[in-house]
């Protein structure tokens, strides 16, 4: 009888630790934010308006094309500098340094 208590209260143990490593890790993971809109692109820059929010896009990001091939960076093929008018997925993080908040555009989707 001793040693089924045992094996109960050991289980039990094991579970709230998982849930308390789980919550843990889940804090330290920042929350992606996964938009859709139209850009603005241009020879230098490309820029997104979404969920009143203006991104800015680094022209050197990571992207997937149309063939879901990755590509660890450069201009995703989605935005040319001469412009589109077809929505684009993209991935943002939000950062907060000493007050400041910014959004970081840190994937594209030309699929």
């Amino acid at each position: 009888m001793l040693s089924s208590n045992r094996g109960t209260w050991t289980a039990r143990i094991l579970i709230v630790l998982a849930v308390v490593v789980a919550y843990y890790a889940g804090s330290l993971r920042p929350a992606i934010g996964y938009h859709t809109a139209v850009p603005s692109s241009a020879e230098g820059a490309v820029s997104i308006e979404a969920d009143g929010w203006t991104y800015a896009v680094p022209l050197d990001v990571p992207w997937t094309d149309a063939s879901n091939s990755w590509h660890d960076g450069g201009r995703p093929d989605c935005l040319p500098a001469s412009g589109t008018t077809e929505p684009v997925r993209f991935a943002a993080v939000e950062v907060t340094i000493d007050g400041s908040t910014w959004r970081p555009v840190v994937w594209v989707d030309c699929r």
